[in-house]
């Protein structure tokens, strides 16, 4: 895993005076994207999960509560967390995101 996403949540943040929804980073962690096969593909097309992609973390508590992320420039809304809840020593969660279309 040698990329990086940045796990926050929206702040309001003053800018010339005017209020402003902004992402705010809380922390980062290493990822690695999750392809899909075509047949999933298939089924995904008309549900709200249309235009998601998934990436991979190594387990960290804090995703549970994180409602935004941040790859690059782009930003995106977490649609679902799915939590390595194993006993084992090396632990992933898988995160399903959806870019943030109309923000700011």
């Amino acid at each position: 895993m040698t990329r990086k996403v940045q796990l926050g949540h929206v702040g309001n943040v003053v800018v010339g005076g005017v209020n402003r929804d902004k992402f705010i980073s809380d922390y980062s962690l290493h990822y690695k994207a999750q392809k899909r096969t075509l047949s999933q593909q298939y089924q995904l097309v008309g549900t709200r999960l249309d235009e998601t992609q998934t990436i991979i973390t190594r387990h960290d508590a804090r995703t549970e509560t994180a409602k935004q992320a941040q790859i690059g420039l782009t930003t995106y809304d977490i649609i679902d967390v799915s939590p390595d809840d194993g006993g084992d020593y090396i632990r992933y969660d898988y995160i399903t995101i959806k870019a943030v279309s109309g923000h700011g």
